[in-house]
């Protein structure tokens, strides 16, 4: 969980020109046509070592990188990244907070430009905070967190498993949203309902062995986490094994593997699910991570509110 309680207002450009009209033709079989005839523009995504989604970026002209993190509030860059770019930080009393509890000061600063795929966002308000931890895992240098605020004001769709993100350049729009529920429902996908809690994060209902629980929709996180706590009140059975989780504001706690028998979101059910445990620092009983959402194809509508999800073995990846 990141606590990042400011309002931010972002605006931006698009470079691919995508058609205005959309003819009586049936349906694209792939998301990606839908989505452009809907009038989205698109980037794609790479994934390092830790499941970590992330976007290749220019900022302020010069080459970053940054996880696509919808259980971060705000977009977040590292202090150093800030500081070789030039920006100017303002000190404020905002913090931000992560899975282990571990607090760091933020601070805020403006990005004149952030270029992902085939759009620019400028004049882009973020945080500045120390999220050096999140390279002590290898792979490409990252240099901060994209978040769920921006997100949902462009309406940004994301493909967990086919590695894409789509950017609305009109905002969200609830027409294009429900096509989209249209177009995934007849293709095998159950909708999930999400909200934004008070501290704005993103969450949704679910079920730990029956008892219901509300989870934060977390593509920055590589793996699903629970509390340690709900998860023996449900039921689970623990591993011996031992782990040790860590944040990208740095620190660590004891963690360790559980097996539930029945994992429920909306329709869709998950048995035996193996998650992370540990003594959580969350508002929320638990962070819904990349695995599963990769796994069950996951795609995830902050316009709509909607995160949608299809079992492997529920219909041919190509109908995608």
């Amino acid at each position: 969980m990141k606590r990042f309680p400011l309002g931010f207002a972002i605006a931006v450009i698009f470079y691919l020109s995508v058609p205005a009209t959309r003819g009586a033709e049936a349906a694209p079989a792939a998301l990606k046509t839908f989505l452009e005839r809907e009038g989205y523009g698109g980037s794609s995504l790479q994934r390092r070592l830790g499941n970590h989604l992330f976007a290749s970026t220019v900022i302020n002209g010069r080459r970053t990188a940054l996880i696509i993190d919808t259980g971060c509030p705000f977009t977040l860059v590292d202090a150093a990244t800030a500081k070789s770019l030039g920006l100017r930080v303002q000190d404020t009393k905002a913090h931000v907070m992560g899975v282990t509890g571990l607090v760091e000061r933020a601070g805020v600063a403006n990005l004149a430009t952030l270029k992902m795929g085939n759009c620019t966002f400028v004049n882009v308000p973020i945080g500045v905070a120390d999220t050096a931890d999140i390279n002590h895992i290898r792979g490409p240098h990252l240099d901060g967190l994209f978040g769920a605020h921006e997100m949902s004001k462009f309406g940004v769709v994301i493909d967990c498993a086919r590695q894409m993100l789509y950017v609305n350049p009109n905002g969200p729009s609830a027409a294009a949203s429900q096509n989209l529920a249209q177009f995934l429902g007849g293709r095998g996908f159950s909708r999930v309902p999400m909200h934004f809690d008070s501290g704005h994060h993103l969450q949704l209902e679910a079920g730990i062995n029956g008892h219901p629980v509300h989870l934060i929709v977390d593509t920055g996180a590589g793996s699903t986490f629970l509390s340690a706590a709900v998860a023996l009140a449900s039921g689970a059975s623990i591993s011996g094994i031992d782990l040790k989780i860590g944040g990208a504001t740095g620190g660590a706690l004891p963690g360790k593997i559980a097996r539930i028998r029945e994992l429920t979101m909306g329709n869709l059910i998950i048995h035996d699910a193996e998650i992370t445990i540990g003594e959580s620092k969350l508002g929320a009983a638990g962070l819904l991570g990349e695995e599963y959402l990769s796994w069950n194809f996951g795609i995830v509508d902050l316009g709509g509110m909607n995160l949608y999800l299809r079992p492997p073995e529920s219909a041919p990846a190509k109908k995608r």
